[in-house]
């Protein structure tokens, strides 16, 4: 093969790179969006059902092992403000933080912020074993507490999970999801925004940050986040 030949092919080669390379980044862009929303619609549903199996309407670090003795307020002081997977914290818009309390690039402190592993996978909310949710072999307990109403007492809420394979990881660009389940069965009139937020799970999307409040009040994500309904403000 002489110079110009190669030249030539090399040229052609080239041109062909420059006519292609969008539409490849196009799909591969396409195709991680595509498995965000199945992972975000996914982590949605684990969560309700996890809730709707331990009998919550919160998340709670030290699970659903209260004594019967307990008063129905013991849940106030136990309430997670966010569950996030695994990986790094996703830059916020500045536009969209909040001024105070919990916001979407908040770090993991195994209080308010934890990560979705421990309520999905593992049962060990703050990461410890002790505060476990009832798990099935304790449907012989008959002196339960019953969150629902914080009165009468059952022995059918269980923990059945696990409710995803994990660990639950980032999302394709790296990235953590976010559930922010602060606003779980918050009620008409209480801050912030003085009504019932909607609880999403979310993923940044391609450009590494979340331009969503956290105080979502409409269950789309802003410019390129993507989200899915744990529970609608207007249910």
């Amino acid at each position: 093969m002489s110079l110009v030949e190669a030249t030539v092919i090399l040229a052609v080669v080239a041109a062909l790179s420059a006519i292609l390379a969008p539409a490849i980044a196009g799909y591969v862009i396409n195709a991680q969006e595509a498995a965000a929303k199945r992972d975000v619609e996914a982590i949605a549903a684990a969560l309700t059902k996890m809730l709707t199996d331990v009998g919550e309407a919160w998340v709670l670090r030290d699970g659903n092992g209260a004594a019967a003795t307990d008063a129905p307020s013991r849940a106030a002081g136990q309430r997670v403000d966010m569950l996030v997977s695994e990986n790094g914290t996703t830059p916020v818009l500045a536009a969209t933080a909040r001024s105070a309390g919990t916001d979407w690039d908040d770090p993991v402190d195994n209080a308010a912020v934890q990560k979705l592993d421990y309520y999905l996978v593992l049962n060990t909310p703050s990461n410890s074993s002790s505060n476990a949710y009832r798990s099935a072999s304790d449907m012989s307990v008959t002196a339960q507490f019953d969150p629902d109403d914080g009165r009468t007492f059952h022995s059918e809420h269980a923990w059945r999970g696990a409710y995803l394979s994990g660990p639950i990881g980032p999302d394709p660009w790296g990235e953590r999801y976010a559930v922010n389940v602060e606003f779980l069965a918050r009620t008409q009139g209480t801050t912030p925004s003085g009504s019932r937020m909607d609880v999403v799970v979310i993923s940044a999307g391609v450009n590494n940050r979340i331009d969503t409040p956290f105080e979502v009040d409409g269950q789309t994500g802003r410019v390129d986040d993507i989200v899915a309904v744990v529970s609608g403000g207007t249910r």
